[in-house]
C-alpha cells in the first residue's frame, strides 16, 4: 500500500513539474528581453544613414580610369551621357549598392590610412549628390587580408572616414561596372 502511495506520488509530481516546467517556458518566451529587442525599430547604421536613398537624384560611378553617371528620374535610373535607361537588373544593382551604404554599419573604423588599404588611387568611387545638394563620396580600396571585407574612405561635408566594411557592399557597385562594359 505505502509502494503504491508512493507511485501515485510520485506520478503526481512528475506531472506537477512537467506542468511548471512549461509555464516556466511560457512566461520566458512572452516576458524575455531579448524578444523587446527584437520588437524594436529598424535603425539604418551605415555610413550614408543620414541620407534617404530615395532623395539622391544624380550619382557618379569612377572605376579603371573610367566613368558613367546616372540620373534619377520618374522613369527610373537614367544613363546620363544618352537617353538610354539601364536594364532592370543594372537598376536593381544601384538601388542595392545604395541602401547597402544605408543600412550596412561598418566592421571596424581607422583613424590613419595605411598603403595597404589600396586607396591610393581607389579601385572604386561611387559619389551621390542629393535633392538638397549634399555630396558623398564612398571609396572602395582592396579587401582585407581574409578577403571578406573592404577598406572604404567616405568623404563627406569636408570630412574624410576610413572603414572597413562587409565586401558585399562594394557588388552592386561592380556588378554595375560589368554591366557597362559589355
Amino acid at each position: 500500500m505505502f509502494r503504491r502511495l508512493l507511485s501515485s506520488l510520485s506520478r503526481h509530481a512528475w506531472i506537477l513539474a512537467a506542468a511548471a516546467a512549461a509555464l516556466l517556458l511560457l512566461v520566458f518566451a512572452v516576458y524575455s528581453p531579448d524578444r523587446k529587442k527584437g520588437l524594436a525599430e529598424f535603425q539604418a547604421a551605415g555610413p550614408m544613414r543620414h541620407i534617404a536613398t530615395a532623395d539622391i537624384v544624380a550619382l557618379r560611378i569612377v572605376a579603371s580610369q573610367r566613368q558613367w553617371r546616372f540620373e534619377r528620374r520618374t522613369a527610373g535610373w537614367q544613363i546620363s551621357q544618352g537617353s538610354a535607361l539601364p536594364d532592370a537588373a543594372m537598376s536593381s544593382a544601384l538601388e542595392t549598392g545604395l541602401r547597402l551604404l544605408h543600412n550596412t554599419p561598418p566592421e571596424r573604423g581607422f583613424d590613419l590610412e595605411s598603403a595597404d588599404f589600396g586607396l591610393a588611387p581607389p579601385a572604386l568611387r561611387v559619389s551621390l549628390a542629393t535633392t538638397g545638394g549634399a555630396a558623398f563620396d564612398a571609396e572602395f580600396g582592396g579587401a582585407n587580408p581574409m578577403g571578406l571585407a573592404r577598406y572604404v574612405r567616405i568623404r563627406e561635408r569636408g570630412q574624410s572616414s576610413l572603414y572597413l566594411m562587409p565586401g558585399y557592399v562594394a557588388e552592386p557597385w561592380e556588378q554595375v561596372i560589368q554591366r557597362l562594359q559589355r
